[in-house]
């Protein structure tokens, strides 16, 4: 069985101010599982979407979709695996 990646965290580069990155983050997900609220870095805006304990920790990955805009994804446990079937 192929395990789904999830996106965990969205990383949006602060130069692009708060109000652009919200915006950005939304029309990337959708607001699917999105937790109210961001963690500012010294450069970057954090929004987390998944809790990182749902994670199995060695799965992570990141790509960077654009000069400001970078994903952290990976495998959910496989508890948590189970709460997303269904999913759209």
């Amino acid at each position: 069985m192929v395990k789904k990646l999830y996106v965990q965290t969205v990383v949006i580069d602060k130069k692009v101010g708060i109000a652009a990155a919200t915006k950005t983050f939304n029309k990337l997900m959708q607001n699917r599982h999105y937790k109210k609220g961001y963690r500012e870095t010294e450069d970057s805006f954090r929004f987390k979407n998944i809790d990182k304990n749902k994670f199995d920790p060695t799965s992570y990955r990141s790509k960077k979709i654009n000069e400001d805009v970078t994903l952290v994804f990976g495998h959910l446990k496989e508890e948590y695996e189970e709460e997303k079937t269904g999913e759209n």
